[in-house]
């Protein structure tokens, strides 16, 4: 039987039984490929239960690349951010179909992105890239704020600020020749109300075509850049879905894309739909979701399109709602999460199809500034108005309990939005 190569991340949000099965599904047998080390002893092994497990230097692949031969692989790809440069070292070592290194640049260099995209006329965004701490403070004192500044490589918003002013700079922030950040415009969105400024194309390039998948829907940003989660279909009207759609599907091309999974960010604004970014793998955690609202494996269309196996496209998402809300931690300072109440009784509410705790009790969190979420609550509502009461059914049963850096204790009430305090 041929195999399919998926490079994998430690801790990934794509699990490896479902890599495995959307790769059976295609016919196929799947290999995982993994940094040398990264992977510890337990998610090895899990791995490994599934299929061979071949480690690999991350910038010298041609070792690993001779012991994939012996398993006739007939394409290779992954569904982590971080290993797009890595994944295309690989195909170019195997002979595989990939992104080729130039698509590969500006997929994983913000400011290579914009240029690329202004100079195809898809979308013009004002950015400057800033090696050092003088030159960004320089920039930001001759443009008109907010702007916000972010690594030219990175993922998770790590690192990512609105800056109102060089006074609003923040201090342990150090552009370097070595680890670059983009100065850019803000893009201010209009008021979508209860739901997010921005949303997310799902496309799929075959054969250098782009067909969309589906529009998600958001809900509003917890500051500075902390995703809550999303829904399916968005709130658009059809005919601003169409116009979305569109957008992602000519960023996508632009920047050369051929083959494969695209997630592109886009915002709302008063004067219209614009890129925030294009990126070269599947959303993070939407497979669930678009499973339940379409019926399609996104990670199966993946490998088909990776391995050139016919594709069929999925139809317009179902009648109902579908949603996955994030809970995020409001410890600015990171802490420990000590205890969790309430989730079975959640459970029990009607529409509340699943809940995925991420981060066990005892578990760290990390500073709040970025992305990372504690737990995903699951649904489905007939509609946007009773999807929102679904959600805030489901939170108010929930409550936790951190010990914060400092050693105190506090109770915090689940909400949507923003948790609230009460012990």
């Amino acid at each position: 039987m041929s195999t399919v190569v998926v490079a994998v991340f430690p801790h990934s949000g794509v699990r490896p039984a479902d890599i495995a099965g959307a790769a059976r599904a295609c016919g196929l047998s799947p290999v995982f490929v993994a940094l040398t080390g990264a992977l510890d002893a337990r998610e090895h092994a899990e791995y490994t239960a599934l299929g061979p497990v071949v480690e690999s230097d991350e910038h010298e692949p041609a070792a690993a690349a001779a012991a994939l031969r012996a398993h006739t692989p007939s394409g290779v790809t992954t569904f982590s951010e971080g290993l797009v440069p890595f994944t295309a070292r690989l195909a170019h070592a195997l002979g595989l179909p990939y992104h080729d290194r130039e698509t590969v640049a500006r997929l994983t260099d913000k400011y290579a992105q914009r240029r690329r995209l202004a100079e195809r006329g898809v979308d013009a965004v004002r950015s400057a890239l800033v090696t050092s701490r003088a030159e960004a403070l320089d920039l930001l004192g001759a443009w008109p704020g907010p702007v916000v500044v972010k690594p030219v490589r990175g993922q998770s918003s790590i690192d990512t600020h609105l800056v109102t002013g060089a006074a609003d700079f923040p201090a342990d922030l150090t552009p370097t020749p070595e680890r670059p950040f983009v100065v850019e415009e803000f893009l201010r969105g209009r008021d979508e109300g209860d739901f997010g400024d921005y949303v997310s194309v799902e496309s799929l390039v075959v054969d250098g075509v782009a067909h969309t998948l589906g529009v998600t829907g958001k809900f509003p940003l917890m500051p500075p850049f902390r995703e809550h989660g999303g829904f399916v279909p968005s709130h658009l009207p059809p005919a601003e879905h169409e116009g979305v759609a569109r957008l992602a599907n000519d960023a996508a091309l632009a920047l050369g894309i051929r083959q494969g999974l695209v997630h592109t960010e886009i915002k709302l604004t008063p004067e219209g739909p614009r890129i925030i970014e294009v990126n070269g793998r599947l959303g993070g955690f939407l497979a669930d979701m678009y499973l339940r609202a379409m019926g399609v494996d996104l990670h199966e269309l993946g490998i088909r399109a990776a391995c050139g196996l016919p594709v069929e496209l999925p139809g317009s998402a179902v009648g109902s709602v579908e949603f996955q809300y994030f809970g995020l931690s409001p410890l600015p300072g990171g802490g420990e999460l000590s205890r969790v109440e309430g989730a079975e009784v959640m459970l029990k509410e009607p529409g509340i199809v699943g809940h995925w705790q991420r981060l066990a009790v005892g578990g760290q969190l990390p500073p709040a500034a970025t992305s990372f979420f504690m737990d995903i609550l699951l649904g489905s509502a007939p509609d946007h108005a009773a999807m929102l009461e679904t959600i805030d059914r489901g939170l108010a049963h929930l409550r936790l309990t951190f010990t914060e850096s400092d050693g105190r204790t506090s109770v915090w009430q689940a909400r949507r939005g923003a948790m609230e305090r009460i012990g």
